[in-house]
């Protein structure tokens, strides 16, 4: 029996993110995004990516909206090629599912002062 060749994955949308593949991993430990506050959107959103973290305090970096948005994080520690270059190849790709999610417009690196 021959076995069809797996679907492409879709492209990721890179316009969405302020950085590059190259330096997903220059940042404190995460990149961040807003979501809705709207429970269905952001069991869909974890779905695609079970290890992000939120909702957490705040507007961020991102300037979530909080009247109607909740800040979330995806960790990169441990996820990277190497300390502030790029993500491995899966979270690369975790991280291009969520960008892709139309309830994401932005994400940015995470950085604490």
């Amino acid at each position: 029996m021959t076995q069809l060749p797996a679907a492409p994955a879709p492209a990721c949308p890179t316009e969405k993110l302020r950085f590059t593949r190259e330096t997903s991993c220059r940042n404190d430990g995460s990149v961040e995004f807003c979501l809705p506050k709207d429970a269905q959107v952001v069991e869909r959103v974890r779905r695609l990516a079970p290890e992000i973290q939120g909702p957490m305090g705040g507007a961020g970096r991102i300037r979530c909206d909080l009247s109607r948005e909740d800040l979330y994080f995806f960790p990169t520690d441990n996820r990277c090629l190497e300390p502030h270059g790029a993500l491995t190849d899966e979270a690369w790709a975790s991280l291009c599912r969520v960008a892709a999610d139309p309830a994401i417009s932005g994400i940015a690196p995470t950085w604490y002062e």
